[in-house]
Order: structure tokens, then sequence, then C-alpha cells
């Protein structure tokens, strides 16, 4: 376990990094917006990186006191710290949306090749964190639940029309199988399981 947690501080600090970047990139947007709904759709996603940015500060400091001694911890005490974990799994796929979308906006921009450098880094980071919430999960001998942390694309029980193929299937082998991005086409997210194959491109452009 102590070694599941130094994993997940060293992701946490790479995810606390990137989202104090790409706020650095989205700021100029939002103070420079030609109108009240584009200075709302980017202050809305800066101000949810921004309350996750407090959140890690307060999660960093308990990883460093747990992943050399989580044995110290009462049971209560485990639960609730992921919990906390759980939520920042969330955030990270969160995170991972949120580079796809500024995409749109930064492709022909100089800040592009950043926000897929943080996008690559992010999409790893979350499977990883994945696979590591299943271990810790194992320990408590699968009695814990965070279904509050699952993202509606990996969720059994919703309308598959409503989930986003990129982000339902984000294993290596998809992203492998996938056309490479371009500058001027950014990585397709379709819909899955509809008759016409709907990107975020297309329902942009109708």
């Amino acid at each position: 376990m102590e070694t599941s947690f130094s994993q997940l501080e060293d992701i946490f600090h790479r995810t606390r990094d990137a989202l104090n970047e790409f706020k650095d990139i989205i700021t100029p947007v939002i103070e420079n917006a030609e109108d009240d709904h584009e200075r709302l759709y980017w202050h809305h996603i800066y101000e949810e990186e921004d309350h996750r940015l407090d959140r890690l500060e307060h999660l960093l400091p308990e990883l460093e006191t747990v992943k050399g001694d989580s044995h110290s911890l009462e049971d209560r005490e485990k639960i609730l710290l992921l919990q906390d974990i759980s939520l920042e799994k969330f955030g990270l796929h969160n995170f991972l949306e949120h580079l796809d979308l500024s995409l749109y906006t930064f492709t022909d921009s100089e800040a592009a090749d950043k926000i897929r450098e943080l996008r690559d880094m992010t999409a790893a980071d979350y499977e990883t964190t994945k696979a590591l919430m299943d271990e810790l999960n194992e320990e408590f001998k699968g009695n814990l639940s965070f279904n509050a942390s699952v993202p509606t694309d990996e969720k059994e029980n919703v309308n598959e029309n409503l989930k986003v193929e990129a982000y339902a299937s984000a294993s290596p082998s998809a992203e492998a199988n996938s056309e490479p991005d371009t500058p001027d086409k950014p990585h397709e997210y379709r819909l899955t399981r509809t008759k016409k194959q709907l990107t975020v491109g297309s329902l942009k452009n109708n």
C-alpha cells in the first residue's frame, strides 16, 4: 500500500504543476474574451481546475505523511483518504477533457504542443491512477465503493449514446488504433453507438 501512495503522490504533484500551466494558458483568453459566452466558457473550466488545485493542496501533505507508514492510520482514516484520492481520479478525467476541449481553440497557437504534452501525460496518469485505486480497494477486500468518482463514459447504467468513445475506452490499444492528430484536426471524440459518427468538431460546426 505504501508504494501505491507514493506513486499517487508523484502523479498528483505532476497534475498540480500541469493544471497551473494550463491555467496560465487560458487566463489571457478569459481576460480578452470577445463576448460573455466565451468568457463564461473558459471561466467555468478555470474555476473547476482552480478548485481542484485547492483539493490537491490539501491531499498532497496527507499522502506525504502516510506513504511510508499507512499502517498507522485507523480504518476510518484510510477510507477518508481513499475517498479523497478517488475524487482526484475523477479530477484527472475532467482535466483530460478540458485539455482536449482547449485544443479546438489553441490548435494553431504556440500553446498547442504544450497542451498536447499535458494531455498525453494526464491520460497516462489517469489510467495508472485507476489501476492503483483497484489495488488499494483490494486491500480492503473490495468492500469500498467509489461510484461517485466514476465518469459517465465508464458507467454501465448510462445510455451508450451519451458516452464519448475516446474516454469510454482509453486503453493504450484503443489509442493505438485511432488516427493520429494533426495541427488542423484534433483527436476525434466519437459518441458511441450512433448511426452517424458524430464528433465534437462536427457538432460545433452544425
